[in-house]
């Protein structure tokens, strides 16, 4: 039985005569070109084109060394914000250490550490090995949540009554070695990024990305204060300006770890960056690091 194919009403083709010259000659080109491409493949990886191996997993390989980038500044700068985006966009692991003294502070308020603004520190010297603090993805977010001993407290850690008494808990010797500690374990396999205070001089200061990011009280109040009403809670704009800067001047002037700018790091004042500057330009320097 003869096959034909109708091109309109004034032709017709035989298919033997057209389309089988044409697939031979096609499947000829793709024969030539895959042996081409396997040969290149292995003698440049050492690949061979098996049904278990993907060329996926080569250029995994091949792809950017993991490295440890610290990410440290002032409070309310948008360092947490900034190092989440990044760690997302670059498939690295976020991790808040800022958050890990919050934790702490909640710890305390709740356990009756606290007596007003006084801490009773040898009850919480006691207490420290029985706090733990763990991070897990938030699929609604995309983002890591915090979780004290088991329980998320990502909304409580972020009040103002956790914010004005932090500094003074982040300040005693014994809670910044049980956090280093975590957080040292936590970057062991590198592909992280960590943002607080101290991540470039006490934590990791071998890290190949350094960032040390500031911006002006001012700036930084209003950032803070915009972030609070769109959570639906009480703000005061000069209430928290006060807190600014009682914190920077704790954190610049306590004893263990204070807030300092390593040498090697890199400066980034974003009192005048949009978000897409800021990205275009952490970008621009994790490329110049990570290759």
């Amino acid at each position: 039985m003869s096959s034909y194919v109708s091109l309109g009403k004034y032709s017709t083709f035989s298919v033997n005569r057209l389309f089988l010259p044409v697939f031979l000659s096609g499947f000829l080109t793709f024969l030539i070109l895959s042996y081409l491409l396997h040969s290149f493949l292995d003698r440049t990886f050492g690949l061979s084109l098996k049904i278990n191996v993907s060329l996926a997993d080569k250029l995994d390989e091949l792809n950017m060394k993991k490295i440890v980038i610290a990410v440290d500044g002032f409070s309310s700068c948008g360092k947490s914000t900034m190092a989440k985006d990044l760690a997302r966009e670059i498939g690295y692991i976020y991790i808040d250490s800022g958050a890990m003294y919050r934790a702490v502070t909640l710890y305390g308020i709740e356990n009756g550490i606290f007596d007003g603004d006084v801490i009773d520190v040898e009850k919480l010297r006691n207490e420290i090995k029985n706090i733990h603090i763990s991070f897990r993805l938030n699929p609604e977010t995309g983002r890591p949540d915090t979780y004290l001993n088991g329980m998320n407290v990502e909304n409580k850690i972020r009040t103002m009554e956790v914010s004005s008494k932090v500094s003074p808990i982040s300040a005693l010797n014994f809670v910044r070695e049980a956090m280093v500690a975590q957080q040292q374990a936590m970057g062991k396999e590198k592909g992280i990024v960590m943002d607080g205070r101290d991540i470039g001089t006490t934590v990791f200061p071998n890290a190949e990305l350094k960032i040390f990011v500031t911006a002006t009280p001012e700036i930084r109040a209003q950032r803070r204060y915009e972030e609070l009403k769109a959570k639906g809670q009480e703000a005061s704009f000069d209430e928290i300006l006060e807190n600014v800067k009682q914190r920077d001047y704790i954190d610049q002037n306590r004893d263990v770890s204070p807030l300092r700018k390593a040498k090697d790091a890199l400066l980034l004042d974003n009192t005048n960056l949009t978000i897409e500057q800021q990205k275009e330009w952490l970008f621009e320097n994790f490329n110049k690091v990570g290759k």
